[in-house]
């Protein structure tokens, strides 16, 4: 059978089997509390139809099924040799390949000179503001989470996004003096200089027949 590139959810999911057999619902709780919802999107439904594709994929297969109670009966799934093979080779491509992605707030930034100033300070100062309390409950979560003896391995992805949230406060710091002390020169027309410069450097590269 042909199998599609793993989601970023269906590697979640084999990871967590390549520890123990657990069923869906297990699955979802232990992305919870291990904070995983905050590098993807997923719910219990999501989990539920990844499983269900991962075995009929091969990836995964029935461990067996439990009953606690009168709660419906409960399918345990365990990765298979294949799909532990397919989860070592997605995390490598994550890790070592080119995914763009293109964030809109790039867009926003590309374009923000459409804007008058005072709201791009605005909106600015609101992302600055949400961005440095999410850095602070991140690091409040790997302080806690290292205090209670869990290795620096499991906890780079924590320590990057922390890395990349201080870069983006620190830009936006920069930016935000600059904007307030009129240092970009907000308010003037497009320097035509530089439109000549750029259509005569066009013209010298064009390449002659």
């Amino acid at each position: 059978m042909a199998i599609g590139a793993l989601s970023a959810v269906a590697v979640l999911i084999l990871a967590l089997l390549n520890e123990r057999p657990m069923h869906p619902y297990q699955v979802h709780q232990n992305l919870v509390e291990r904070g995983d919802t905050r590098l993807v999107r997923v719910n219990a439904g999501a989990v539920y139809h990844g499983i269900e594709k991962l075995e009929k994929e091969g990836l995964v297969e029935v461990a067996g099924t439990e009953r606690s109670g009168n709660r419906p009966e409960r399918t345990s799934y365990r990765i298979t040799d294949a799909g532990r093979s397919a989860l070592v080779a997605r995390i490598s491509s994550f890790l070592g390949d080119d995914h763009p992605s293109y964030p809109l707030f790039s867009v926003g930034i590309a374009e923000a000179h459409e804007v008058p100033a005072e709201t791009v300070i605005e909106q600015l100062t609101r992302r600055r503001t949400r961005e440095s309390e999410r850095a602070t409950l991140l690091r409040t979560a790997y302080d806690q989470v290292t205090s209670l003896g869990l290795p620096r391995r499991y906890l780079l992805d924590i320590e990057h996004d922390i890395a990349i949230l201080g870069a983006q406060i620190a830009w936006l710091d920069r930016t935000l003096d600059e904007l307030r002390a009129d240092a970009l020169e907000w308010d003037q027309p497009f320097p035509q200089g530089f439109a000549e410069a750029r259509h005569q450097l066009t013209v010298c590269q064009t390449p002659t027949t």
